[in-house]
């Protein structure tokens, strides 16, 4: 490929991608939008809701009403957050990996008829046995790595971030990477939180397992960006982040910068930063996208399907694809340099599993027909918007409801308003008039009445606020209160179990993202570790197993051939009452059961049934644990061991003349051929 034209090329795939994003951050912009403004409830500036940007425009709310002189905003998201997320994110959960298991199949399936047929089948079944074996250890491997990680890279905090972040916006993401601890060369495997305004993806879809590519804005020092790709630190100076963001449709726009201060993007008043884009595609390198150049279509077919692409407005190409790249020889099979044939390719190939990408989702909610799912606060927006407008006003009916209104007669001295307006003293004014006006207090001073908050207003306030409740789940039972008084166990336990309706289907959506991000970090580490790396986790035994099983696997098959799962409610918050309730009952129903087997020196099952019970309750099991016994003693020296020592009847030898026995000690044994000896 000729210089000018290889030149020409990336700078159609870098603009054509830039093009793509703007049109799919115009296709996210409705979700964007609601999304800006549940946050601005949950932590906006306190007057926000009253300026004209957002009450006045076309999905507002107020066109002719004057705002009041007290604003005031009713905080009912942070009180979702912070109800939902600490009940479904309560601490890392349990990750297991359990191998698939090979069905048994009997000789008489496989036709087994004769000796050769039978011994091909024994063969078969110990295979069978022996990968069986080698999947429980790697299972036990894996299981150990993944129940590492969270701890050791703070996985409870970005899930807090995301869990919060889909309450408000509707979705949050994972991206599963791999990190260098600091101080060594040791790589790990994890997931890290990034906000959601920094994730789009293909438009062209309706649902989120349809998507052909998806992309990540990144923002990092400039010296960091030259380094990681080779360029030039002027050539970036250029395009420092500042610049015009590609945030979508930038008319039109019902919140500005002013309004919504927290857009997820750094500020870069320590660093000078850069904003770029990398872009994960299932679609080709870009030149067979739509209203590209007739003659750049299949120029770059060579790379396959699978592309990894780093864009940057403003640079004439990608940044992982320098146009020096294109000067190198091209490789007979793929049509393309080789060193640019590895730039392109995914960093971790996760295009091998179905529905594979770099990022885990979390949606509680998904819009039919939409890619992107609905916010959590989205279905109580008109009544949140109301209880602000109503309650504003109310406040300053209060306000204007304290004040004092006092009339005074033309005919009153200035003395006896200045006497009015001075200051009390020791909570007293006295007011001096004078003899002279003839007039009584009463006729000269007068005190108005103004109209009090009429208690339907309150009624509405509150039938309204109920409604966002049932909206949104802030049901008074979530706050552990009950307007009327519970008659019977069934009716607490009824309400009880309703109550947990909503928590339990997020759990359940969050536990099932948490098994597949399980599930991408797997395939990510036996794409990308070492048995160096593992080492500190596993042990130089785990090394080892893990370099001769795990590293020669096929990365598909640590994803296909093992199920991870997440223990069920190893993410919540435990209920320590119903805990305790439930280790009572079991020891009064097990513990009589239990105590029989220690008389037999069975002592496992009832100390762990003790374990459990002092778990529940906080305290340490070890002094209530029962000493397993001891050993049977040896017989003295020459008293036999059998049952004759015990003084019961001989046991009765073998017939006379028995060939398979030995002979007794005054007999010599027969002479055995040379020949026939071993």
């Amino acid at each position: 490929m000729e210089a000018r034209t290889g030149e020409d090329a990336l700078r159609s795939i870098a603009t054509g991608w830039l093009k793509k994003i703007e049109l799919s951050l115009k296709h996210k912009r409705p979700f964007t939008e609601d999304g800006k403004e549940a946050m601005c409830f949950f932590d906006g500036p306190h007057n926000w809701f009253w300026k004209d940007t957002y009450a006045r425009h076309e999905y507002g709310y107020n066109r002719t009403i004057a705002p009041p002189a007290f604003r005031m905003q009713v905080n009912r998201v942070f009180e979702a957050v912070k109800l939902f997320g600490s009940v479904i994110y309560h601490r890392n959960p349990v990750r297991t990996v359990t191998p698939a298991k090979y069905p048994f199949v009997s000789p008489e399936v496989v036709g087994v008829v004769d000796d050769a047929s039978m011994m091909a089948y024994q063969q078969a079944a110990q295979e069978t046995m022996r990968r069986s074996e080698v999947r429980k250890v790697v299972g036990l491997l894996m299981e150990r790595y993944l129940n590492y990680t969270p701890n050791e890279l703070d996985l409870k905090t970005h899930s807090r971030r995301v869990v919060d972040e889909t309450i408000i916006k509707g979705m949050g993401v994972w991206w599963t990477e791999m990190v260098t601890l600091p101080g060594s060369n040791v790589g790990i495997v994890g997931s890290f939180a990034d906000s959601i305004d920094n994730f789009t993806m293909d438009p062209d879809a309706t649902e989120i397992e349809d998507i052909t590519w998806c992309a990540r804005r990144c923002t990092h020092p400039i010296d960091v960006v030259a380094r990681q790709y080779g360029l030039d630190r002027e050539q970036l100076k250029g395009h420092l982040d500042g610049a015009k963001p590609v945030d979508g449709d930038g008319d039109n726009q019902i919140f500005t910068d002013e309004d919504y201060p927290y857009k997820g993007r750094k500020a870069g008043k320590s660093n000078e930063l850069v904003t770029y884009w990398k872009i994960w595609s299932k679609t080709g390198l870009g030149d067979r996208l739509k209203d590209m150049p007739k003659e750049l279509i299949g120029a770059f077919d060579g790379v396959g399907d699978n592309c990894y692409i780093v864009v940057c407005e403003g640079i004439p190409h990608p940044l992982n694809m320098p146009p020096s790249a294109l000067e190198e020889p091209a490789d007979e099979m793929t049509g393309v340099p080789p060193s640019l044939f590895r730039s392109v390719q995914w960093p971790i190939p996760f295009w091998a599993e179905a529905n594979g990408w770099p990022f885990v989702p979390l949606e509680f909610h998904r819009k039919p027909g939409y890619v992107w799912p609905i916010s959590h606060i989205k279905p109580g927006i008109g009544e949140l918007r109301f209880l602000n407008f109503a309650l504003s006003f109310i406040a300053q009916r209060v306000a204007t409801s304290c004040e004092t209104l006092l009339g005074v007669s033309k005919a009153a001295d200035q003395d006896i308003k200045d006497q009015i307006l001075s200051q009390s003293e020791r909570g007293f004014k006295v007011v001096e008039i004078s003899e002279t006006l003839g007039r009584s207090v009463n006729d000269l001073i007068s005190v108005f009445q103004l109209p009090e908050v009429t208690p339907e207003l309150w009624r509405i306030v509150e039938a309204v606020a109920q409604q966002f409740d049932k909206r949104v789940g802030l049901t008074e039972l979530a706050y552990a209160m009950t307007s009327s008084q519970i008659r019977s166990a069934t009716e607490a336990t009824v309400k009880a179990e309703q109550l947990s309706v909503r928590p339990d289907d997020m759990a359940n959506r969050l536990e099932d993202a948490m098994a597949l991000m399980a599930r991408r970090e797997a395939f990510a580490a036996r794409w990308l570790l070492q048995p160096q790396d593992v080492e500190p986790i596993l042990g130089p035994l785990g090394a080892a197993a893990w370099a001769q099983h795990i590293a020669s696997m096929d990365p598909s098959t640590i994803a296909r051939e093992f199920e991870y799962r997440i223990e069920a409610g190893s993410a919540r918050k435990p209920n320590k009452a119903t805990r305790v309730e439930q280790m009572q009952a079991a020891l009064q129903t097990l513990g009589p059961i239990l105590q029989g087997l220690v008389a037999s020196g069975v002592v496992e099952p009832l100390n762990a049934l003790i374990s459990d019970w002092a778990e529940s309750l906080d305290i340490d099991a070890k002094p209530y644990l029962i000493p397993p016994p001891p050993p049977p003693q040896a017989p003295p020296p020459g008293m036999p061991a059998g049952p004759e020592a015990a003084g019961g009847p001989p046991v009765e030898g073998p017939p006379p003349g028995d060939p398979s026995q030995p002979p007794p000690p005054d007999q010599q044994p027969p002479q055995v051929p040379p020949e026939m000896q071993p």
